[in-house]
């Protein structure tokens, strides 16, 4: 339990670390990066596990792609929900910002994994 809350703060610290680093992705201030950061590691908790499952069979067939689309459209969704808060400048950098995200988060599932170290 502790593994997942420790992955999900940081997690949540990759919003405001992905509208440092992308000058064509940014949020108003710092806490509303926060807050939608806590935001989408609630939907990748939730929506993603069950949408990864529902087309695993597509994503073979796209070489991971779809996976990466389906990140995309969670940074879409968090834009409808922070309308005027969080902004992109066109579809590539909101493809950063979920790039950058997933790295956050696959780093952070490394150094917490269960396991041999």
């Amino acid at each position: 339990m502790m593994r997942i809350a420790l992955q999900y703060i940081l997690g949540t610290l990759a919003m405001p670390l992905a509208d440092y680093l992308l000058e064509g992705f940014w949020c108003n201030s710092v806490e509303t990066a926060l807050m939608a950061g806590a935001v989408l590691m609630l939907l990748y908790l939730i929506l993603r596990p069950i949408l990864r499952l529902l087309l695993g069979l597509f994503n073979v067939l796209t070489l991971g792609l779809l996976y990466v689309a389906l990140d995309t459209g969670l940074i879409y969704f968090l834009t409808l929900l922070f309308p005027g808060m969080i902004q992109y400048q066109n579809i590539t950098w909101a493809v950063a910002a979920a790039l950058i995200i997933n790295t956050v988060r696959l780093v952070a599932g490394l150094l917490f994994r269960k396991g041999k170290r």
